[in-house]
């Protein structure tokens, strides 16, 4: 394949990551049990509306022409998604706590919890699919730069 295949296919699967981020985020934000909120809930509401920059970031970059900036962008972009996905609300940590949090409360709060929890899967599913598209850019544009002698082997 091509660099500006494979970047192509980026753009593509960046798109389907913002997708996911988007039903999370209508998940996190919309879709929560009216009442008292839960301040585990809240926090996770809060790291994936943060992430939203990321995500954005992300799209503008694979919108454009390929270059060396909008690679770094992508990949610096995906990679403190994947940081705040894993970190923050797939992390024992932050499970045990929302599962703590819901645990006794109503139905809805029970049910939000694991919606939240399947959202993240999608998300974190469509991120993977970007990490591998993500890194076969790199290798066309490693490719590339030793074919055309630019001293990518120092």
């Amino acid at each position: 394949m091509t660099l500006r295949t494979e970047f192509s296919q980026l753009g593509n699967e960046v798109n389907l990551v913002a997708a996911c981020w988007r039903a999370l985020e209508i998940s996190v934000a919309e879709d929560r049990p009216v009442g008292v909120g839960l301040a585990a809930a809240d926090h996770l509401a809060e790291v994936v509306l943060d992430g939203t920059g990321e995500v954005e970031a992300a799209t503008r970059a694979t919108q454009g022409p390929v270059s060396a900036e909008a690679l770094h962008t992508t990949a610096s972009s995906l990679l403190m998604l994947r940081r705040r996905v894993d970190g923050q609300c797939r992390s024992h940590h932050a499970v045990s706590g929302l599962l703590r949090a819901v645990h006794g409360r109503e139905q809805e709060w029970r049910g939000w919890a694991k919606s939240f929890h399947a959202g993240l899967d999608q998300c974190a599913a469509a991120l993977s699919s970007a990490e591998d598209v993500m890194v076969r850019c790199w290798r066309e544009a490693v490719e590339l730069a030793e074919f055309k002698g630019c001293g990518a082997t120092r």
